[in-house]
This record gives C-alpha cells, sequence and structure tokens, in this order.
C-alpha cells in the first residue's frame, strides 16, 4: 500500500486522472447534438476524443462534413489540452530523471542532485507554456494570412488559421477542407508555414526555447544538436525515399508539375507526424507504403508532441550500432561522450517498442477486411500517433477500431512509461557471476 500511496506525490495518478477526465469530457462534447450535422455515435464520439487528445488524428467519421463549427471548436479545445498536457508532464519527467538515466540537462542548468523544489519546476513549466502557446499564435496568424493570399474567404480563413495552426504544431492533422490538404496542394506558402509549424511541434517547445536564447548550434546542449541534425536528416531522407518511390506514378507525384515534386515532397516528409498529405495516400505503391511505415516509426524529439520511436533514441543507437562495427567501446556523438547505459536504455526502448507494435499491428491485420499493407499502414499510423490513413479507419469494424484506441493509447503513454521503470532506482547484486563468453556470427 506504501507504494502506491507515493504514486499521487509523483504526479502518475493525477496524470492518469486528468487524461481520463479528459477523454470522458470530449466524448460528451461530441455526442452533442450541436456538435455535428448527422448522429454521432458514442464509439465514434469515443475514437475521435481519443485521437485529438492522444493527438493522432485519425478519424472514423469526415471531419469537415461531420462536425459543426462547435464541434470543430471541441476538436481544436482536446487537440490543445491533449499537447499541452503532454508537453508539461513529459518535459517535467524526463527532466526529473536525467540524472537516474546518466544524462545532464545543461541547457536547463540542471545538475539533477536530489528531488528540485517547486521553484525549480515552474521555470520549465512557463517556458514549455509560453513556446507552445506563442508558436500556435504566430502561427494561426501567418496562416490567416497565407489563407487569405490563396483566396479563401475571410471568414473562413479566420478560423481555418488557427485550426490548422493548432493541428500542425501539435501533430494532429485534422483537416477543414473538404478534400483535405489536398485543396493546397498548388498553394506553397499555405503548404511551407504547414510544413514548418509540424516539424516545430515535433521538435518541441525546450530546443525551441535554447535555441531562441542562444542563437547558435555549438552553444546548445548535445541533446538539443542531436535533435535539430536529426530531424534535418530526416526531413531530406524521408523526401528522398518520396520521389523515389512515387516519381512516376500518375495517381500522386507524377501528377504534378517536375518543380512542384521536390516541394510537395518535403512538405509530406515534414508532415509525416501530423497526417497532413497532398496526395492519395491510398493510391501509393505498395513499395512506398512500406516506406511510409518504417517514416512513421520515426518521430521527434522526447518531450515533444509526436509519437514514434524519438529521433535521439534512433542516433544513440545507431552510433552504438557503428561503434561495434569499428570495434570502440566509447559512445561518441557530435563531439561529446555518453554513458555506455545511453545505448542500453536505446536498445531497450527500440526492442520493446518495436515489440508491441509487431503483435498489435498482427492483431489489427487479422481483425481488418483491408489488404494487410492497408492495415498495416493503418495500425502503425495509429501506434506511431502519426494520422497518416489510406481511408481505412472509417471501414475498421469493431474489434479493429478497439485494436486502434489502444495502440493510440500505447503510442502516447509507452514509451514515457519505459523511460520511467527503466529509471527507477533498484538494488545492484551483491555478487557477480563468473565471466564467460559467447559466440556472434
Amino acid at each position: 500500500m506504501s507504494r502506491w500511496l507515493r504514486w499521487p506525490r509523483s504526479g502518475a495518478i493525477l496524470s492518469v486522472l486528468a487524461y481520463a477526465l479528459l477523454l470522458a469530457a470530449g466524448t460528451l462534447l461530441l455526442l452533442a447534438p450541436a456538435a455535428s450535422t448527422a448522429h454521432t455515435t458514442a464509439a465514434d464520439a469515443f475514437f475521435t476524443s481519443v485521437s485529438a487528445v492522444t493527438l493522432t488524428g485519425l478519424a472514423t467519421v469526415p471531419v469537415q462534413e461531420h462536425w459543426t463549427l462547435l464541434g470543430e471548436g471541441i476538436l481544436a479545445a482536446l487537440t490543445v489540452s491533449g499537447g499541452l498536457l503532454y508537453l508539461v508532464g513529459a518535459t517535467v519527467i524526463l527532466w526529473l530523471l536525467g540524472r537516474r538515466l546518466g544524462m545532464r540537462d545543461s541547457g536547463m542548468k540542471r545538475l539533477f542532485r536530489g528531488v528540485p523544489g517547486i521553484g525549480e519546476v515552474i521555470p520549465v513549466v512557463r517556458t514549455v507554456l509560453v513556446a507552445a502557446l506563442a508558436t500556435q499564435a504566430v502561427g494561426a496568424v501567418a496562416l490567416f494570412l497565407v489563407m487569405l493570399a490563396a483566396d479563401v474567404p475571410a471568414d473562413r480563413a479566420l478560423w481555418w488559421g488557427p485550426f490548422h495552426a493548432v493541428s500542425a504544431f501539435n501533430n494532429t492533422g485534422f483537416a477543414l477542407p473538404e478534400s483535405g490538404y489536398a485543396a493546397f496542394h498548388d498553394d506553397v506558402p499555405v503548404l511551407a508555414v504547414t510544413g514548418a509549424l509540424a516539424m516545430l511541434g515535433a521538435i518541441g517547445p525546450i530546443p525551441l526555447a535554447l535555441y531562441a536564447s542562444r542563437r547558435s548550434l555549438r552553444r546548445l546542449p548535445l541533446d538539443t544538436r542531436v535533435i535539430l541534425v536529426a530531424m534535418a536528416v530526416v526531413l531530406v531522407g524521408g523526401a528522398g525515399v518520396l520521389l523515389i518511390g512515387e516519381w512516376t506514378n500518375p495517381a500522386t507525384l507524377a501528377a504534378e508539375p517536375g518543380w512542384r515534386r521536390p516541394f510537395l515532397a518535403l512538405f509530406e516528409s515534414s508532415a509525416r507526424t501530423t497526417g497532413f498529405t497532398t496526395l492519395d495516400t491510398a493510391a501509393f505503391r505498395e513499395e512506398s507504403k512500406v516506406f511510409g511505415t518504417g517514416l512513421m516509426l520515426i518521430g521527434g524529439a522526447a518531450g515533444s508532441v509526436s509519437g514514434g520511436l524519438k529521433v535521439a533514441t534512433i542516433a544513440v543507437l545507431a552510433t552504438g550500432l557503428l561503434n561495434a562495427l569499428a570495434g570502440r567501446d566509447r559512445l561518441s556523438l557530435l563531439g561529446s561522450e555518453l554513458p555506455a547505459s545511453a545505448f542500453r536504455h536505446a536498445l531497450a526502448i527500440t526492442f520493446l517498442f518495436g515489440g508491441a507494435v509487431t503483435f498489435l499491428c498482427a492483431g489489427i491485420i487479422a481483425a481488418s477486411h483491408a489488404a494487410p499493407i492497408d492495415a498495416l499502414f493503418e495500425g502503425i499510423s495509429a501506434v506511431t500517433l502519426s494520422g497518416w490513413s489510406v481511408g481505412q479507419t472509417a471501414e475498421a469494424g469493431a474489434w479493429e477500431r478497439g485494436l486502434l484506441i489502444t495502440g493510440m493509447l500505447l503510442g502516447r503513454f509507452g514509451p514515457l512509461l519505459l523511460v520511467i521503470q527503466m529509471a527507477r532506482e533498484r538494488r545492484q547484486p551483491p555478487m557477480r557471476h563468473v565471466e564467460d563468453s559467447i559466440r556472434f556470427g
């Protein structure tokens, strides 16, 4: 009992209750007759509420047709609330656990000696809130202006700008035009602002605040430098993969002028964690869908709103693998040396997350009537909180929807729970076994 009584002080139960109340409130509000243009079932309302709060963006009903202005406002409110709740909670938890994981957050001037007082936590929370809200506010104004320039009626742009800014920064990907974001496929400014907001949301408030205060890549802490470099690599690499797979596909990129194809590929790559797309994802070639599942598995920064495997985790894992192949014992990244435990933690998170994704997607494929590759794409989208869809979610049965909901919740909280588990203080065994070896190869 004493172990359970310590949980409220750590904020774990309070966080769970906050999310549960948010999901319940969102479901009840979406069930209100004024929130939709047609009857909304409890299953659709709950699925949409989970999708909004976990910042996924999958939908069982068409957002632009089913929900009224009130319903869209509820979706925006759930998105902002879910985003801020996760940003504050994840940032503070990862900050507090830095010492136990062998890390040091020099950017926050914290040595991780003992439990910080409330006076130390409040500035961190304030930094997160100010950076997140300011970025969304600036993005809302920018999107309003570029949508006006794109001949969107002023009254519509006045709502679409803030809604899509919130949806982009929080990586949710709910879109209001009837054809989704494909309505802006030929409007470079709208796509540029949206893609930038999506990238900023995937990077997270703390790296943005640190870069804004220091304005020099060399003066940034290692974690922030790894995030910025890795995000740039994934952006360009993802665009390259899409260009190779879809350049000659008449149903996607081949239908666009040659000069616009690289830009659209960059937008798709930048928005891979949001679900925004200007292309018909269902028309992707099979090999592009396979590559797409890989892109969705790569998320953003730890403590950001994006899901999937965090880019720093992948960077540490890749560095450790290269060191193993080169026969080096020390783990060095961007001119800094990491503790040996960093590679073990990255490997554990990747292995366990990959195993959970495998079993969950196997269940989704078994429960789905869609082609296996389409069911896999939808399942990966749910568990990585990407929101990319080939249009199968609306046709999913009860079992498949249940598994998709499980995937969204697992993708939102699973990696963070793994970090908390690995950071637990444990007693070391009093004795060591006799050292021996095994063979590889």
